[in-house]
């Protein structure tokens, strides 16, 4: 018996380990939200024997099993995955079945910060029960609607931000609120306008009064005879960002140098429609492309607006202007074309609300790059981190205030006007930005969005750890005598040495 407990001793130091093979089948793992009939339907399709849910990390044995490496792939099925759960899978595989709950938002993002009069772009998935309606709603206003089929959609909605500060509006299905989407809007940044026109006429003066009145800086060129040029200034400026003419002056050399420079042009005043895109085309290159859709002269749109009877077809490099019949052709430049006939009789009847959601919408399409850029992704979520970019920076600061930090920035190594950075918020609510703007932090909830984006980022971070690992290495873990059978064998030892002499006796 001395020589066995010199042999136990000499083991138990040692530690003497092996390579033993991992389960390799993987442990199918959903969160409590997924309904028993979509796991039963996972199971008839995928050939399941069981799914487990996640509250089996309670249990003693099942987290044994994890933390030794006896499991080594999980497949989560849904989105109400805790961060603690998510915490436990570090030694496995994991890979995702994501469960999507009708009539809820699974994945949606817009622009945290924008400037006033920016479009503010809202995009998404959901998955539709029916054929319904998706709306975004400023208290009873519409401000941009999709119609969605039965089934999984993807969403894009957008609309001008109209209003200084912090802002919010409702995401709406079928008259059912979502969600409600918070940002902040900056002070608008001055734009130069320059009008070049054949003749003077009551729609842009009006829109050049309307452009002074919010702090644009306009130059007003028409002719009024051969070779007389009338010219009205506005809160002059150096040089225009953004020129606004008519088709017949699209070969005027100063049009065409601004569009060769990729300064936005804006066509107004169209006349005989087909004519007019054809000069277009030929003088900068675009692809405008009608389709007639009435025999009269003008048709009627919302709020009483009048337009010529064509439809811009679309193109590849075109996107529209909801609700009007206004579209952006990218090519060296951003080209816009107009069928609008006249906007100003809205001015003269009082309906300036009007007036003012027409060019906003309009104009914010052709905005040119602003300085001190910022871009921050919405929601950003209690908890998680997120990150800032900062371009076209006037100065180079070393930190940014955020919160009640001073955050470092990182510069990029190759345009040194742009910079990043990323923060964690532990409290919800609205939170302070440098020094006059401000960010809203959602609360982390079981909605699908924030699973869905906790998730995600989990499994990002677990790609790039494990780009750099072998495979081959994830198939074993090691193995060893545990701690409890070491206790056991050396009380049997000693009892039998403690019995041993007796026997002898």
């Amino acid at each position: 018996m001395n020589g066995f407990l010199w042999v136990l001793l000499v083991g138990y130091f040692l530690q003497i380990e092996w390579e033993k093979p991992a389960d390799t089948k993987p442990i199918f793992m959903a969160d409590v939200n997924v309904p028993t009939a979509y796991l039963n339907h996972l199971k008839d399709s995928l050939k399941i024997a069981d799914v487990v849910r996640d509250n089996a990390l309670k249990t003693s044995s099942f987290r044994a099993r994890l933390f030794d490496g006896t499991i080594d792939s999980v497949n989560l099925i849904g989105t109400g995955f805790s961060p603690d759960v998510l915490g436990q899978l570090s030694r496995q595989t994991v890979q995702w079945i994501p469960y999507y709950p009708p009539d809820q938002a699974q994945v949606i993002r817009w622009k945290g910060m924008v400037r006033k009069g920016e479009m503010q772009r809202v995009s998404g998935s959901i998955y539709s029960s029916q054929k319904q309606v998706l709306k975004l709603r400023f208290g009873n206003q519409t401000l941009d609607s999709l119609s969605l089929r039965a089934g999984l959609n993807d969403f894009r909605l957008e609309f001008p931000a109209f209003a200084l500060g912090r802002s919010e509006v409702e995401l709406v299905l079928n008259q059912k609120p979502l969600d409600t989407l918070r940002f902040f809007a900056r002070n608008p940044e001055p734009v130069s306008y320059q009008f070049i026109l054949d003749s003077p006429d009551f729609e842009s003066k009006t829109l050049a009064d309307w452009l002074g009145k919010r702090g644009h800086s306009v130059q007003l060129i028409s002719t009024i005879s051969k070779d007389i040029r009338n010219r009205v200034s506005i809160n002059r400026a150096a040089s225009p960002n953004v020129f606004i003419t008519d088709p017949a002056n699209a070969t005027n050399p100063v049009v065409k140098k601004a569009a060769a420079q990729g300064k936005p042009v804006l066509f107004i005043n169209v006349s005989d429609a087909e004519a007019d895109c054809q000069t277009i085309n030929q003088a900068l290159g675009t692809n405008w492309k009608l389709k007639k859709v009435s025999n009269e002269a003008t048709v009627s749109l919302r709020n009483g607006i009048q337009a010529l009877p064509y439809q811009l077809t679309d193109a590849i490099n075109q996107f529209g202007v909801n609700g009007y019949p206004v579209a952006i052709q990218k090519t060296a430049a951003r080209i816009g074309l107009s069928l609008l006939t006249e906007t100003f009789p809205l001015k003269l009847s009082g309906d300036s609300l009007a007036y003012d959601r027409i060019w906003t919408s309009i104009l914010a399409q052709l905005q040119p790059s602003y300085p001190n850029q910022i871009q921050l992704e919405a929601p950003v979520f209690q908890g998680v981190p997120f990150g800032v970019h900062f371009n076209n920076l006037t100065t180079k600061p070393a930190k940014v205030r955020i919160g009640k930090d001073a955050v470092a920035l990182t510069y990029s190594p190759i345009n040194g006007l742009s910079a990043e950075t990323s923060y964690r918020f532990a409290q919800s609510g609205w939170h302070p930005f440098q020094d006059s703007l401000a960010v809203y932090v959602e609360e982390s909830s079981e909605k699908p969005v924030y699973g869905n984006r906790l998730v995600s980022d989990y499994l990002r971070a677990r790609s790039v750890e494990n780009s750099t690992q072998k495979t081959a290495l994830q198939r074993q873990f090691p193995a060893k005598i545990p701690d409890w059978i070491w206790i056991l064998l050396f009380i049997g030892s000693f009892t039998a040495l403690w019995i041993e002499p007796k026997f002898r006796i």
